[in-house]
């Protein structure tokens, strides 16, 4: 008997220990959720009339992260104060979220292929139809602008070819804009001179997929690991509710 209790203990133990970290999932969540609405604008803007698809994403990443935070809270309370009550509330809210999440994952599987054309295409549409050079304010000149100057690139991915038959040549007459150039103080970065050594070598669309694929496996390692924990505290709840019931209620 003694041996159950310490076994039931420790039960109670590490799922006060999960939630806790689920809460702390859940601000992460929040976190990577407020950086695509605002930190990751640059990016966002540069998708054109597809970036509000982009921020839709962002706050399911809020959402999901204030419930799960707040679940994490119930189960808390649940593993403490030995409520049953809380323990099983926790543990349908969390099998809810365990469904949601396996069905956004095959959902993303099954479209990512499509995702990343859509993505190239919209990216560069933009780039075509809606940049009008480094002086312009526009979110997504501004957005291009940046992401030229961060990433020491030019153009989506022909480099200055790019920029033949775009909005920006035809307004201006030029053939690229000055955040192309590897020195942009230069006499020759007049948007006309073309020589390998006055124009950033590489394109944008190689840089800006490399930086969503290093954060995409970051997504992926954290949503893995918040999976697991999930399922481990459900079956921690069902067990802690099921022995509760009996310790209450004892044959």
């Amino acid at each position: 008997m003694a041996r159950h209790d310490k076994l039931y203990t420790w039960m109670r133990y590490l799922m006060l220990l999960l939630c806790v970290i689920l809460v702390i999932s859940g601000f992460v969540l929040l976190g990577l959720g407020a950086w695509i609405r605002y930190g990751a604008a640059t990016f966002v803007d540069v998708l054109g009339p597809y970036s509000s698809q982009l921020i839709y994403i962002s706050y399911i990443c809020i959402g999901m992260g204030s419930v799960l935070s707040f679940t994490g809270l119930i189960g808390c309370c649940g593993a403490w104060k030995e409520n049953r009550f809380f323990i099983i509330l926790f543990f349908f809210i969390v099998t809810m979220l365990f469904v949601a999440e396996i069905i956004g994952t095959i959902f993303v599987l099954t479209y990512r292929n499509l995702v990343s054309l859509v993505v190239r295409d919209a990216s560069k549409n933009s780039l075509m139809t809606a940049y009008m050079g480094p002086a312009a304010t526009d979110p997504i000149s501004t957005a291009w602008n940046t992401v030229m100057v961060k990433f020491k690139c030019c153009g989506f991915e022909n480099s200055t070819i790019d920029f033949k038959g775009s909005v920006f040549s035809t307004t201006t007459g030029l053939n690229y804009p000055k955040t192309c150039c590897v020195n942009k103080t230069l006499a020759d970065c007049d948007g006309i001179t073309i020589t390998p050594s006055l124009i950033q070598p590489q394109s944008c669309f190689g840089k800006v997929i490399t930086v969503i694929r290093e954060q995409s496996v970051i997504l992926g390692s954290a949503a893995g690991c918040i999976c697991m924990m999930e399922l481990s505290s459900m079956i921690l709840a069902m067990v802690l509710f099921v022995k509760l019931g009996l310790m209450r209620h004892p044959w």
